[in-house]
């Protein structure tokens, strides 16, 4: 097949850097690699030739162009005229003949926070400026990010074609361009094993020396060998799966619109959505999917149950484990040889680092201390280029904490040798106090991407003040140990930035998500002292339940829910083995009912009879919380047709609720009616119905006659009504539902969709077609919006259009009419 687009992306990254993300997001989308050089060289000739290497090697050029001149190169020749960084890639661009679309800013153009420039440098940008208006290429104007970004998805690339099928790829970074060193011969190994049978697998695995070790750089290895050989594949798919229940998640994200784009990605079910993206595998050959870190031998047994399905492709599997079954090929990856590391420093550093004669001897020598591994190679290089020392000063200030190291650090228990351990305790001395608070409390998260508008609340600044005092109570006195109390000024923001600048976290989209490394995680927990541990896991899981807002069985809070879902459980797991009870339970009754709507069952029960366990011992066995912990696994139970263990866990929620609340509480009414549904399902009407109508007495007393509770219990037993043929007693009843819940929420909600459907059935039921059918259609239009509302197919929606259909079907019209209407309510 054709080999994929390659742009090249030139933007100033003191104003445009975020710009510059946002087109690179928007080209992956598109199936585009993009270039995008970082790091120079400060000599002008050796800028020029790097430039038309890597601008020769693409497609076409990108110019984001504001009003900031940027850096230039030194040592310019006396016969060129003076150009920026970015004005130099223009100009190559152009001697070059590449296709160039430029992007000028406006000034009304909102941009990143930089420095001010001299008046000269301003002038020669604007001159920069005026030549690009005054040539013939193509060129636009932007007064914001969405425009820019609308605009770069609409460049008919050459190659790409509007025709072009888009090539699915999801990657989580970028390649790393020159700066990835001394793999080649690995690549080629990987390619070669690949290609050895049809359908192969290979796993990217630790040598036995370093087995288990993390930041060796299995993960980075296996994305750049996708991009060196994205030309030979039809898809470029990255899945974490760390555990069975990580690789089924984010198996089923790859049908999202932004990957596979599958129509099944609006169906709330798990299951349904990774069917749907194991067909699509099954179907389409020549992917290459990555499934990452899979580090246990649940996890791996996991992936291997699942091999044999992915025949079409290629599988690469990073992993901490050696041994494989049949079908998986492990390759063992070493550490860096000391060329290519010496080699990674000096360019990573490139025109950052204060340079010294010594340079070269001083990156080889730290690369030897560094062992060669990945982790610690780049986050010397962050450290350096940051504080603008020289590689020298980072030598002296690495080996003034090895001693410290040494203190705390066991080989023989950790997973990660000392070199990764000194580079992170030389970098902690460098954070703010506010980013060292802040790493803290995000080492008791999981090592997946988390949502930065957890940080952005008013609680979040509250509980980061709390947890950097080591304290609940932000007016007690530093716990000794801790950082000192934050400055009024320091936000979790700022400390987020601070961690970035030393590589300790990487943003995954621009500002949305981002990753910390987990052997940082790992060595942050093990280096807090233990009577410390507590108040960090306390403000974690504050901040988490803090965020964790909305019903989670509600599909709209699942953009919430969904990327928060293995943070919870991390932080309810540490905070479990602390003996922290609160809100632990809460959290995991919260995290047990968005996996219950997922229909994971056997994880949602695991998690309520924790919660259960808990409050039991938090409260007493007859305690509210508990009767709560007891409904929603006794839900649970009915939902996997566990029915006599179901009942005995209701009754006693009647029970207890009627002795601690009273027998005339709307609790009461709730565990009567649940009861009441059971015996409904299990055929003991008789026993069903006072229970119903008792619930209904006193939700009336309780809210009134008009409240949405009300209404519930009204349904209830209006359905109960028609299992005993009673329907003109059931009649009124319904009406009364869909009056009370237009009332409270509108006559487009999908609780009104319900009492719709349930009012046409039963009109269907009765024989009068022609009344039932506007009220299903207006029923399955309401499911229909709700979808084009929230990017989620409603749970109702597919049995709506089967109700419909076979109301029409009664009614007698032709299959082209049924056709024909099941169309116009989006079910066609």
């Amino acid at each position: 097949m054709a080999q994929s687009v390659r742009v090249f992306v030139s933007a100033t990254s003191g104003d445009l850097g975020a710009y510059r993300r946002a087109v690179r997001d928007t080209l992956l989308t598109r199936g585009v690699f993009p270039d995008v050089q970082d790091h120079f060289p400060p000599d002008y000739r050796a800028v020029v030739e790097r430039l038309r290497d890597r601008i020769n090697g693409c497609d076409a050029v990108i110019c984001l162009v504001g009003f900031y001149y940027g850096a230039e190169p030194q040592h310019r020749p006396g016969d060129q005229p003076r150009r920026s960084y970015t004005q130099l890639e223009f100009e190559i661009a152009v001697a070059l003949g590449r296709p160039v679309y430029v992007f000028l800013a406006d000034e009304a153009c909102p941009v990143d926070e930089h420095a001010e420039e001299p008046e000269e440098l301003r002038g020669l940008q604007l001159e920069h400026r005026d030549r690009l208006m005054g040539r013939d290429e193509l060129w636009h104007t932007f007064e914001s990010l969405e425009q820019l970004t609308q605009q770069v998805a609409a460049i008919p690339f050459p190659g790409l074609g509007d025709g072009s099928p888009r090539k699915p790829q999801n990657l989580p970074h970028a390649s790393l361009g020159t700066l990835f060193k001394g793999r080649e011969d690995f690549l080629a190994a990987l390619r070669s094993r690949l290609e050895g049978s049809p359908g192969w697998a290979a796993a990217v695995v630790a040598t036995q020396a370093i087995h288990g070790l993390g930041g060796i750089g299995k993960s980075r290895l296996a994305v750049e060998y996708a991009w060196h050989r994205r030309a030979d594949y039809t898809a470029l798919l990255f899945v974490v799966a760390d555990s069975p229940e990580s690789l089924s998640r984010n198996l089923a994200a790859l049908a999202a619109p932004g990957v596979l784009d599958l129509p099944e990605h609006a169906v709330p079910e798990e299951e349904v959505r990774l069917a749907a993206v194991l067909r699509w595998l099954e179907s389409r050959p020549g992917w290459l999917l990555i499934l990452d870190n899979v580090d246990t031998e649940e996890a791996a047994r996991a992936v291997e149950s699942l091999l044999p399905g992915l025949r079409a492709g290629h599988v690469v599997i990073t992993s901490r484990l050696g041994n494989w079954g049949q079908g998986v090929d492990p390759l063992e990856l070493d550490v860096l040889d000391e060329g290519p590391s010496t080699a990674f420093l000096l360019e990573r550093t490139e025109g950052r680092r204060r340079a010294t004669p010594d340079d070269e001897s001083d990156a080889r020598t730290l690369a030897g201390e560094l062992d060669g591994l990945a982790l610690a190679l780049e986050q010397a290089g962050a450290y350096v280029c940051h504080v603008r020392c020289s590689l020298a000063d980072y030598l002296q200030r690495w080996r003034e904490h090895r001693p410290g190291v040494l203190e705390w650090f066991d080989e023989r228990l950790m997973q990660y040798p000392r070199s990764v351990a000194v580079t992170w305790e030389t970098t902690l001395a460098q954070l703010t106090p506010p980013a060292q608070a802040m790493l803290r409390l995000l080492s008791w998260l999981a090592p997946d991407p988390v949502p930065a508008a957890m940080f952005r609340t008013d609680d979040a600044q509250t509980v980061f003040n709390g947890a950097r005092r080591g304290s609940p109570d932000p007016a007690e006195p530093p716990t000794e140990g801790l950082p000192p109390a934050p400055t009024p000024n320091s936000t979790p923001e700022d400390a987020l930035a601070n961690l970035a600048a030393y590589s300790m976290l990487k943003w995954d989209e621009p500002g949305e998500l981002f990753s910390v490394h987990r052997v940082v995680q790992q060595i942050t927990r093990h280096r807090t002292p233990e009577p410390e541990r507590r108040s960090w896991i306390e403000g974690a899981l504050k901040l988490v339940n803090g965020y964790a807002q909305g019903d989670p069985t509600d599909v709209r809070t699942w953009p919430v829910w969904e990327p928060l879902q293995t943070h919870a459980a991390a932080v309810c797991a540490h905070a479990d083995a602390a003996g922290i009870p609160d809100p632990t339970a809460r959290l995991m009754n919260q995290l047990g009912l968005l996996l219950k709507s997922k229909c994971l069952f056997r994880q949602a029960e695991a998690l309520y009879r924790r919660a259960l366990a808990i409050d039991e011992a938090a409260f007493g066995a007859d305690h509210p919380e508990v009767a709560i912990d007891l409904n929603n696994l006794a839900s649970l139970l009915w939902a996997t047709n566990r029915l006599a263990e179901t009942e005995p866990l209701m009754r006693r929620v009647v029970a207890i609720f009627e002795q601690a609340l009273g027998p005339d509480h709307p609790n009461v009414a709730t565990a009567l009616n649940n009861l009441a549904q059971l015996l409904d399902a299990t055929n003991r009407l008789a026993e069903a119905e006072p229970l119903m109508r008792r619930a209904l007495q006193i939700d009336e007393a309780a809210f009134g006659p008009d409240h949405p509770n009300v209404a519930i219990r009204l349904n209830n037993l209006a359905l109960l009504l028609q299992d005993t043929n009673r329907l003109a007693e059931a009649e009124p009843l319904i009406r009364r539902v869909l009056e009370i819940d237009e009332a409270a929420f509108g006559h487009d909600h999908p609780r009104v969709a319900t009492d719709l459907n349930n009012l046409a059935q039963l009109l269907q039921a009765t024989n009068r077609l022609a009344e039932a059918e506007p009220l299903m259609r207006r029923a399955v239009l309401i499911w229909s919006g709700f979808r084009e509302a929230t990017g989620h197919e409603h749970p109702h929606w597919r049995a709506g259009i089967d109700n419909y259909e076979r109301l029409l079907r009664a009614m007698g019209l032709g299959e082209e009419e049924i056709r024909q209407r099941l169309e116009e309510v989006g079910g066609g």
